[in-house]
């Protein structure tokens, strides 16, 4: 099972290649290597020159003390590499926060949500506050948590499941991730199917990549107009099991204008995601690391639900 495969053997022995390295992803990680000391005299400084087989990137997490700095997240439940933008890019305009996950476990991806029973906070106004509630190292906004009309599953847990217009995004426990159209689950048999060994599901969007992984140009009739126009944003992509990413987008001032769905699709693409998936935003895309929110959050706004990570490192300083 996914859960239960240690670091080495989830990357390495037990399922060489699951997860598809990037060349941007090579270097991010070589940067956690030369961080922590992991790397050893003579390994290849060039990304473009090392190969899979030779990359070992997950012995930082059992060979060095874990860690966080202001960048970085080192814990035995994930490597998180966080990269905050000042300003846009050729791609998106705006300020943005960009943080790439690996995780082994997918369990360790939890959301927290407005009525969890086994959780004492019933929504909060503030990220700070539910981070604090649930001890988290890392998290974002989710879905804006409803289980009215749509479907949802938090932590395992399908909370309701149905027919919806809205695109579904699922995390499943063997660590993938999939997107689907609304179209294209038109009957409760559809749906049942699609969540089958669910570990999350999540339901706003749209999806802002095709089924090959490339960009979409255009959202007219994918979802209602509002959602297309700039917008502060939070989005979730995937590479391959175990190895996601996060964007939040800031918005709602003048010289941050937020984002369109075509220009997240555009980032998205740019990437090498597989699939990506809009998550709520506005003044509900919030970014937490280590103790303190970052970013440009346009309004404090109540919080229905989080995606989040487990705080395990108490070791480091984010200044």
């Amino acid at each position: 099972m996914f859960s239960s495969l240690a670091f080495p053997e989830f990357f390495c022995e037990k399922s060489p290649g699951m997860i598809e390295f990037t060349t941007q992803a090579l270097r991010r990680l070589l940067a956690i290597l030369a961080l922590t000391g992991a790397l050893s005299q003579g390994q290849a400084a060039d990304p473009d020159a090392v190969q899979r087989s030779q990359f070992p990137w997950y012995a930082a997490l059992t060979q060095t003390e874990q860690r966080f700095d202001e960048t970085l997240y080192l814990g035995s439940n994930a490597v998180i590499f966080l990269e905050k933008h000042d300003t846009g890019d050729g791609v998106l305009r705006s300020p943005y926060l960009f943080a790439e996950l690996y995780i082994p476990d997918v369990h360790a991806l939890r959301a927290w949500y407005a009525d969890d029973p086994a959780l004492p906070q019933q929504g909060v106004s503030t990220i700070g506050a539910a981070c604090q509630t649930v001890g988290a190292a890392f998290a974002v906004n989710g879905d804006f948590y409803t289980a009215q009309g749509v479907t949802a599953i938090r932590n395992g847990t399908i909370l309701n499941s149905c027919v919806s217009t809205y695109d579904l995004c699922v995390l499943y426990e063997d660590g993938q991730m999939r997107t689907f159209h609304g179209r294209d689950l038109p009957t409760q048999d559809d749906v049942n199917e699609a969540l089958r060994g669910a570990w999350q599901a999540w339901s706003f969007g749209p999806a802002l990549l095709d089924e090959d992984g490339g960009a979409i140009s255009d959202f007219t009739g994918r979802t209602i107009e509002y959602l297309t126009r700039d917008h502060a944003r939070t989005a979730i992509g995937y590479y391959g099991p175990g190895h996601y990413c996060l964007v939040n987008v800031a918005g709602y001032r003048s010289d941050m204008p937020g984002a369109t769905l075509e220009e997240l699709s555009a980032f998205f693409a740019a990437q090498g995601c597989r699939c990506a998936y809009n998550l709520d935003g506005g003044s509900s895309a919030h970014l937490w690391f280590h103790g303190r929110e970052l970013g440009y959050p346009s309004a404090q706004n109540y919080l229905a639900d989080l995606i989040y990570l487990e705080d395990l490192v108490t070791e480091g300083a984010a200044e």
